[in-house]
């Protein structure tokens, strides 16, 4: 992991799904071009349950969002909400198999999923943003 940043694991460890082969993952930033990706930050409590001792379950809510080309081919656009159906069920089979981002040593993840659909967001005639909101939750040890 470059930093230690929750945000950082999550580029590493998206930048690996099959899904996204061929593009470029960005955090906070989304070119107007089509095939590019980007993770950001949503505002939630992060906090879930916290316990005496001070460890607590805790989630890092995103949004995952592409541009896409977009039009009045109905092929092209079923093709772009069934990305995220398939990112939605990658991301299940993920947490099925355990195989999450490592968060380091203070954390441990339990769970990455989808909480929307993916959704057309905004559009002009050629391009369009689609996105979908998910969540890391995870263990986060005590002081």
């Amino acid at each position: 992991m470059i930093d230690d940043t929750i945000v950082g694991a999550l580029q590493l460890y998206l930048e690996q799904c099959p899904l996204l082969a061929g593009g470029r993952l960005n955090v906070d930033y989304l070119p107007k071009k089509p095939f590019a990706y980007m993770i950001s930050p949503s505002p939630v409590d992060e906090v879930v349950t916290q316990y005496h001792g001070g460890s607590s379950i805790r989630q890092y809510v995103f949004v995952l969002a592409t541009v896409n080309f977009y039009g009045d081919d109905v092929l092209v656009n079923m093709a772009n909400s069934g990305f995220y159906e398939r990112l939605a069920a990658w991301m299940r089979m993920q947490t099925r198999t355990r195989t999450l981002p490592p968060l380091g040593d203070t954390r441990t993840p339990q769970k990455l999923d989808a909480m929307s659909t993916g959704y057309l967001y905004d559009a002009n005639t050629t391009e369009a943003r689609y996105q979908i909101q998910c969540r890391l939750v995870y263990h986060q040890k005590g002081d």
